[in-house]
């Protein structure tokens, strides 16, 4: 395992494939870490609590030889692997799916259901991750723990499906999702004054921003540097708070006492941002 791995990825990857070995040996002969941690942007801690927490999660991806069919052995023994992993080590989540060579060099839209997990939840058949930006991320700065370089592998990684898909989540989940959250009720507003708010939201459209202004993607940190780069100095207040929390104070400045102001800032923030990235489709 690459010495820069983070102790807490070490740790979950070293179960997971230890277990899923002794129950099915051969099975997984391939695993691959994409996410934050490919990115060099793994927080194991992070402002929050519970699913509101600023932390990060692990990514992964495991390849099979052979499809792993619902309530088969192969099936069984990655659920158990699974299990085991996140009942011993329930933080960070370890989500992520399992897929066959074929289904890599094939693309998210001619998989099938496959063994995945999501927020430590698993199902021996579900479409968690199954989306190009695993798949590019994947394919461009994969870290192998088993298998093949992500180089020396057959991945799909088709450049204009990543941007279309984009540019579907700017329309479909983030339009929607400032739209519900800008209404003052009382559960928006809950969540509208946590760290995780700011952070997920005003990193999370500035990296889609990047990926269409730069063709190149990055990690939430990545895009709030490029955030405070390039945005007018009316945001830089927000971004460099999102920073700050995701980083927890290694990056960035905190300046906001009011965390009510703080969340009329990221939708601010969020509305002019999605309509400039779409500009750049």
């Amino acid at each position: 395992m690459p010495a820069e791995i983070p102790e807490e990825v070490r740790r979950s990857t070293t179960l997971f494939l230890s277990t899923v070995d002794r129950v099915a040996p051969g099975l997984v002969t391939g695993f691959y870490l994409v996410g934050s941690v490919c990115f060099g942007d793994f927080h194991a801690r992070g402002a929050g609590r519970g699913r509101l927490s600023t932390s990060s999660d692990i990514d992964f991806v495991a390849v099979a030889d052979r499809r792993a069919e619902p309530g088969e052995i192969e099936a069984l023994a990655l659920a158990l692997a699974h299990g085991t992993t996140v009942a011993q080590f329930p933080k960070p989540h370890f989500d992520g799916a399992v897929l066959t060579w074929a289904d890599l060099a094939a693309g998210p839209d001619a998989c099938p259901d496959v063994p995945c997990a999501q927020e430590n939840r698993f199902t021996e058949s579900g479409r968690d991750g199954l989306n190009p930006v695993m798949f590019c991320e994947l394919a461009s700065r994969g870290i192998a723990l088993r298998g093949p370089e992500p180089s020396d592998a057959d991945i799909w990684a088709d450049q204009d499906a990543l941007r279309a898909f984009t540019v579907d989540n700017l329309s479909r989940y983030w339009r929607p999702w400032w739209e519900k959250n800008r209404r003052a009720s009382t559960l928006s507003l809950a969540i509208g004054m946590s760290p995780w708010f700011p952070v997920w939201a005003v990193l999370g459209v500035s990296r889609l921003h990047h990926l269409l202004a730069t063709g190149e993607m990055t990690s939430k940190c990545g895009a709030g540097r490029y955030a405070a780069r390039e945005f007018d100095e009316r945001w830089q207040r927000i971004i460099a708070e999102s920073l700050s929390l995701r980083t927890e104070g290694a990056e960035g400045r905190r300046s906001y006492r009011n965390p009510l102001a703080r969340r009329r800032d990221t939708l601010d923030f969020l509305d002019a941002t999605i309509d400039d990235a779409l500009a750049l489709a």
